[in-house]
């Protein structure tokens, strides 16, 4: 295919109609029973259920027949009795059979995924029936479609999720910024789409929302929790517990669990979230890693596909460097591209990032220590001591961009604002780019673990580098790795009392050369100098 859908919208209209095909096994057999006129419901209800997509494709045909009536789908049984036997006989003539090709990558991760939703749906069920909650059905409905759009992209872009898996497993990319980067969104945003558009679960749409869920602070505070940790606070404590009892917390919780794991039981983060979910049953360590483990076995024993590694399988082998295959061969990927979107497609469709012009073969002098140290000194004393016509924020940081560009000497500088809103970055002012540099358009979201958003938490300077690039750019977005100098670049958050306000970013053009102790020193004074005046200021 020549276009690659880029953002959630985008992909969720190349998505929500797509076919999403059945084992080839599980489909035949449903086809034979159907074939008995006079089978029960319930010997239908075993094979239905017993295939996560196949549960899928009956939801939404009974979800259909329930909007006619203005009511919803709250179970796989409820949806399963809605339709009869007519319905349902009508639903497996229309769906794909797939038989697995034991060397296509794309087709076992795609197995894989929905052997994570079904772990992850029943251990949710698990919890609520042994806490005697209500609700157990329709958060199983909602936890098993939680990931669906896992499925639909490595059945429909599987060289994109292949790229996703490489980020994160060989260049330790965080999962959302890998992602993101590829995407344009994150998964968990496909999935809310996806549901939202086939109108079959409210309880997962809500789970899936980024509203619900829980920032790095929040998840630490729920470790905390989990460990009766005395530091937290009364409110803290009471917002914490109002999160735990939500309906939609254990969707969440179940889904954290499955998809972690399948990174590993042994990693920390693992490890983490079962003290979460231990809290969350009130139960005895040792109890919940049991039965933990236990509904992983029967989970795996229910939804297994021949050919692939059962979740349960990997529960049992020792910690090893080794991992399954996620990358997708040159051969395989030849023949996908016919089928679906190649991610060299969608990274031409980007701006292109301007690079160093192969011809200037001039040396790279180190700068002087000022352009203009007057200039520089001035505006220094000018955040320190008070000055008439610095009085609201945007004078402040015209302020500091004069005096980062004219006095310090940085030929390319950018203020990029903070909206708090929408919870995003977008450039407001630069000095020193081209007319056409993508930077003028950049926009991010500061949802998105990143370096951008480790600077919005708190005031800090980074100072990228050839020394620490490899270590760095990567916990940056993938549009932003080479718009900054290969020498290094500069990154520092403002902030207006304790609100973040803007992120500087300041280097020496694409050509310039390496940015000296002395120049990071000074761009950090003057930065921290803008933020004590805005504080100032803001009272």
């Amino acid at each position: 295919m020549s276009n690659s859908p880029y953002g959630a919208k985008s992909w969720v209209s190349y998505l929500k109609d797509r076919p999403l095909p059945v084992r080839n096994s599980v489909l035949r057999r449903l086809q034979r029973k159907l074939c008995d006129a006079s089978v029960p419901l319930q010997d239908l209800k075993k094979v239905i259920k017993s295939d996560p997509v196949l549960c899928l494709h009956m939801v939404r045909k009974a979800s259909e027949l329930h909007d006619k009536v203005d009511s919803k789908v709250t179970s796989i049984d409820h949806a399963i009795n809605s339709l009869g036997l007519d319905h349902i006989e009508s639903v497996a003539k229309t769906i794909t059979p797939l038989k697995l090709n034991p060397s296509s990558v794309a087709q076992k991760m795609y197995f894989r995924y929905i052997a994570v939703s079904h772990h992850a749906a029943s251990q949710a069920q698990s919890w609520l029936l042994r806490k005697k909650t209500l609700f157990a059905e329709e958060t199983y409905l909602a936890s098993l479609f939680y990931g669906v759009g896992h499925w639909l992209l490595w059945q429909h872009a599987a060289l994109h999720m292949s790229e996703i898996q490489i980020k994160i497993r060989e260049e330790n990319t965080d999962v959302v910024l890998a992602e993101t980067d590829i995407l344009g969104c994150t998964v968990q945003e496909i999935s809310r789409g996806l549901i939202e558009s086939w109108g079959i679960s409210e309880l997962a749409v809500t789970s899936l929302e980024h509203e619900t869920s829980p920032n790095k602070k929040t998840l630490a505070q729920l470790h905390q929790r989990a460990l009766g940790d005395p530091r937290l606070s009364a409110e803290v404590l009471r917002d914490i517990n109002h999160l735990v009892q939500e309906k939609f917390f254990p969707v969440k919780l179940s889904n954290w669990i499955a998809l972690t794991t399948s990174f590993g039981w042994e990693s920390t983060k693992s490890m983490k979230i079962i003290d979460i979910i231990n809290d969350f049953l009130n139960a005895e360590i040792a109890e919940t890693i049991n039965n933990l483990h236990i509904t992983c076995a029967q989970s795996s024993r229910i939804y297994h596909v021949p050919g692939t590694l059962a979740l349960a399988a990997e529960m049992l082998l020792l910690p090893s460097p080794n991992s399954i295959n996620y990358r997708i061969s040159s051969k395989e990927a030849a023949l996908l591209c016919n089928a679906m979107p190649a991610t060299a497609q969608q990274t031409a469709a980007k701006p292109k990032s301007p690079q160093p012009r192969e011809n200037d073969t001039t040396p790279v002098k180190n700068k002087s220590e000022f352009l203009d140290k007057a200039t520089y000194d001035q505006i220094a004393e000018r955040f320190l001591k008070g000055y008439t016509a610095y009085s609201q924020p945007k004078h402040i940081l015209r302020g500091l961009m004069q005096g980062l560009s004219k006095g310090l000497g940085f030929n390319r500088v950018a203020i990029l604002l903070v909206n708090h809103r929408a919870h995003s970055l977008k450039t407001a002012i630069t000095y020193g780019f081209d007319d056409g540099h993508p930077i003028h358009a950049f926009k991010y979201d500061l949802e998105v673990p990143s370096l951008f958003k480790k600077l919005r938490e708190k005031p800090g300077c980074i100072w990228i580098k050839p020394s620490n690039k490899e270590q760095l750019l990567h916990r940056l977005p993938e549009t932003y790795h080479d718009w900054g100098n290969p020498n290094g670049f500069l990154l520092m958050s403002v902030f207006c009392d304790k609100t973040p306000l803007a992120i500087i970013h300041a280097d020496y053009d694409m050509a310039g050369p390496e940015i000296t102790e002395f120049h990071y020193e000074l761009f950090k004074h003057l930065c921290s100098t803008a933020t004590s005046r805005l504080k100032i200021i803001k009272k």
